[in-house]
C-alpha cells in the first residue's frame, strides 16, 4: 500500500486509527524523546537539533528511573550539583544515539508497513475493553491528550523501523552448534570446593593501640571527621488533602454545576460505517449496481475491497462520532440505517460507504454522576481552600518573621520541631529538594548562624507546602580528637587485624600450593570444610565468582585461591574438581538464544560506538 508517512495519511482507515497512535506513545513516552521542542537546541547530530524540551524530558526520566533504582540513596545524588549534571549528560548521550539510530536506520531503507502500525495499535492494553481493541476508549483518552497526530506518527513508526535494525543485531547472528554446546557446558559448569576461613573478628579482638597510633591515625585521617553543617528547624505543613476534608458542597451546587457542564455527560451520537475500496471507478460503479441487485456487502468487500485493514474487520470502520469522522464518509452524506453511498473519490482509490447502525445521543441522568460531580466540587474546593491557606501562611509569616506563631494562628496548624538533621539526612515530612534548597542555601542560615527569618511558602509536588524557619545551627567542623577516640581505636584496630590475617593468609596460601598445607592450617588452627558442589548460578554468595575465575585442576591437584566474604573474612578456596555442564536439547535452544542475543548486543554496541565517532555532533548550551 503506502511506502511513506505523507501517503499513509490520505489512506482513510490510517486517518481513522493515527489519533490511537498518537496516544499510546504520549503514554509509554516512546516517542517523546524526540517530539516537540524549542529552536533553542542543546545539540544537532549530522545536522538534526536536540531541544532543551527534548532534554528535559529524558533528563526526568533518567531521575526516575534512578530513582527507582536506587531508592533513599538517590537523595544523596539529587543533592548533589555535579550528580545532577551528570545525570543530565547521560540524558543527552542517550538522546544523541537514539538520533544516530533513526538516521542509521533510514540509510538502510528500512520501513515498518501500515500493517504493522496498526496492528501494534490494536494490540495495546491501553485501548483494549476484556482483550479486544474498543475505538471508543481510544477516543476517550484521545480527547483527553492535546497531541499532535502527524509528529507522533512519524515518531512510531521510526520506532518500529528501529526495532527492526535491532533485531538484525540480535536474532540473525550466526552461531555455529559446537560455539553454542560449549557456552552451554561453560555456564552449566559445576565446581567441588572446599574452604577455610581466617575470622577478621578474632584477629581484631587480639589487637592492642598506643596512644601515639591513635592520634598518628587521626591525624592523617581528619577528613574522615568531619561533622556536616546541622540544623534544627520549625515548620508548618500545609496540604491540600486535610483541605478536603473540611469542605461539602450542597444539592444546588451539583446540579448547578450538572446543568452548567452537560456536555461532559453525554455521549454524542454515533455511526458505525462499512467500506469498500477499489482502484478504478469502473469497479466501484460496478460494485455499486451489484450491491443494488441485492448482493451481499460482506462478501464483496471479501471479493473486491483494496484496503486490507478494514477487509480484515469485513469492512467495518467502527464506531464514529461526528467529530472524528473522516471528510470522505462526510461527503456520503448517510442518514439512515443500511443506507449505501454513491462512489466517493479519495485520494488514490474509489470508496463506496455503508452506515450499519446509529446510535443516538445519550445523556446521563444526574443521580448516576451526583458521586462523580460531588468529588470533581470538592477536589476544586479543596485545592482552593489550599492556595488560600498558602497566602495566609504567607502573609502571617512575612509579617511577623520573628517566630512562626503568626503563621500557626492564621493557619490553625501546630508548627513541628526537629531533631538536628544534616543535608542528607532531612526528617521523612520535609525530604524533598526545594526544602533542602531553602534551609542550606538560601537566607535562613548565615556564617552566623539563624538569621532568624522565616521562610516564604516552599510549594512541593504540587498538593503540599511548608513554611520554615531554621531554630538552631550547627556549622561543619572537624570532630575533635577526644570525642572519636573510641572510633579512631576501632579503626587502627581493624586495620590491624586485616593486615595480620591477609599476611597470614598470604603464608597459608603458599603452604598449601607448595604441599605443606597440613601444618599450616593445623598452625593456626583451622580446617578446611566438607566439599560443596558450586554452579554458576547461585544466588547471593559472593564466594561464586572467585570460585570460576580459578585455573582448573591438573592430575588430580587442587588449586587455591583466597578472597574475602561478606564480612571481610579471609577465605581460603580449594578447588578440587570442575565437571562440564550436560546441557539437553531443550536446554541448548535457550543457550542459542542466548548467545546470539550476547553476540547481537555487542554487534550493536559497536555499531553505536562507530556511528558515534563518525558522526557530527554540536553541543550547544544545556540550561
Amino acid at each position: 500500500m503506502m511506502d511513506n508517512l505523507r501517503t499513509a495519511a490520505n489512506s482513510l482507515v490510517l486517518k481513522i486509527v493515527f489519533v490511537i497512535i498518537i496516544l499510546s506513545f504520549v503514554l509509554t513516552g516512546v516517542g517523546s524523546y524526540l517530539i516537540g521542542g524549542s529552536s533553542n537546541h542543546v545539540a544537532k547530530v549530522n545536522g538534526t537539533a536536540i531541544s532543551q524540551v527534548q532534554l528535559q524530558q529524558a533528563f526526568q526520566q533518567e531521575k526516575q528511573v534512578l530513582q527507582e533504582q536506587l531508592g533513599e540513596q538517590f537523595a544523596e545524588i539529587a543533592s548533589s550539583e555535579q550528580g545532577m549534571q551528570m545525570l543530565r549528560r547521560q540524558a543527552l548521550e542517550r538522546l544523541i544515539g537514539v538520533t544516530l539510530l533513526n538516521q542509521y536506520s533510514n540509510q538502510l531503507g528500512l520501513t515498518a508497513s501500515d500493517n504493522q502500525v496498526k496492528q501494534d495499535i490494536y494490540n495495546m492494553p491501553i485501548f483494549q475493553t476484556d482483550g479486544h481493541f474498543d475505538s471508543e476508549k481510544y477516543r476517550t483518552i484521545l480527547s483527553q491528550h492535546n497531541v499532535n497526530a502527524d509528529d507522533l506518527a512519524q515518531e512510531i513508526r521510526q520506532n518500529l523501523i528501529n526495532l527492526q535494525l535491532s533485531k538484525m543485531y540480535i536474532t540473525d547472528e550466526f552461531v555455529l552448534p559446537e560455539e553454542v554446546k560449549s557456552y552451554a557446558q561453560l555456564l552449566l559448569q559445576q565446581r567441588e570446593v572446599k574452604t577455610a576461613t581466617l575470622s577478621l573478628a578474632n584477629y581484631q579482638s587480639k589487637q592492642t593501640v598506643t596512644d601515639k597510633e591513635l592520634q598518628d591515625y587521626y591525624n592523617a585521617h581528619q577528613n574522615s571527621f568531619i561533622s556536616p553543617e546541622q540544623v534544627q528547624v520549625s515548620y508548618i505543613k500545609l496540604d491540600a488533602a486535610s483541605q478536603r476534608e473540611n469542605v461539602a458542597v450542597k444539592d444546588e451546587e451539583l446540579k448547578n454545576y450538572y446543568e452548567q457542564n452537560i456536555a461532559n455527560f453525554t455521549q454524542p451520537a454515533q455511526k458505525h460505517y462499512s467500506m469498500i475500496q477499489l482502484p478504478t471507478e469502473k469497479e466501484a460503479d460496478s460494485v455499486v449496481k451489484s450491491l443494488a441487485g441485492g448482493a451481499d456487502f460482506k462478501q464483496l468487500v471479501a471479493e473486491k475491497s483494496t484496503d486490507k485493514f478494514s477487509v480484515a474487520n469485513h469492512g467495518a470502520l467502527g464506531w464514529m462520532e461526528a467529530t472524528s469522522t473522516p471528510s470522505e464518509i462526510i461527503a456520503a452524506n448517510l442518514t439512515k440505517k443500511g443506507q449505501i453511498s454513491a462512489v466517493i473519490k479519495s485520494a488514490s482509490n474509489y470508496i463506496i460507504f455503508r452506515l450499519d447502525d446509529i446510535k443516538p445521543e445519550v445523556v446521563k441522568p444526574f443521580q448516576s454522576v451526583k458521586t462523580e460531580i460531588a468529588n470533581t466540587l470538592k477536589n476544586e474546593k479543596a485545592i482552593n481552600a489550599f492556595y488560600s491557606l498558602q497566602q495566609t501562611a504567607s502573609r502571617a509569616a512575612m509579617d511577623d518573621n520573628e517566630s512562626l506563631t503568626a503563621a500557626e494562628k492564621a493557619t490553625g496548624i501546630k508548627a513541628v520541631t526537629t531533631g538536628w538533621f544534616s543535608r542528607n539526612n532531612l526528617p521523612e515530612e520535609i525530604r524533598f529538594d526545594k526544602v533542602a534548597d531553602t534551609i542550606f542555601n538560601g537566607n535562613l542560615v548565615d556564617k552566623n548562624g539563624p538569621t532568624g527569618i522565616n521562610s516564604d511558602v516552599i510549594n512541593v509536588d504540587g498538593d503540599r507546602a511548608f513554611v520554615i524557619r531554621v531554630e538552631k545551627y550547627k556549622p561543619q567542623v572537624t570532630q575533635p580528637f577526644d570525642e572519636v577516640k573510641k572510633t579512631v581505636a576501632e579503626l587502627v584496630k581493624l586495620n590491624k587485624a586485616t593486615k595480620e590475617m591477609e599476611a597470614e593468609g598470604n603464608k597459608l596460601l603458599t603452604a598449601l600450593k607448595q604441599g605443606a598445607g597440613e601444618a599450616a592450617l593445623a598452625k593456626l588452627g583451622i580446617n578446611f570444610g566438607d566439599a560443596k558442589i558450586i554452579e554458576r548460578f547461585e544466588q547471593n554468595d559472593v564466594l561464586v565468582e572467585p570460585i570460576f575465575q580459578m585455573p582448573i585442576p591438573k592430575e588430580n591437584t587442587p588449586t587455591y585461591f583466597s578472597t574475602k566474604d561478606a564480612k571481610n573474612n579471609l577465605v581460603i578456596i580449594q578447588l578440587i574438581k570442575v565437571t562440564q555442564g550436560q546441557p539437553t536439547d531443550e536446554e541448548l535452544k535457550v543457550f542459542s538464544q542466548r548467545y546470539k542475543m550476547i553476540l547481537g548486543n555487542v554487534m550493536m554496541e559497536s555499531l553505536m560506538l562507530n556511528l558515534r565517532d563518525s558522526a557530527k555532533v554540536d553541543l550547544g548550551r544545556m540550561e
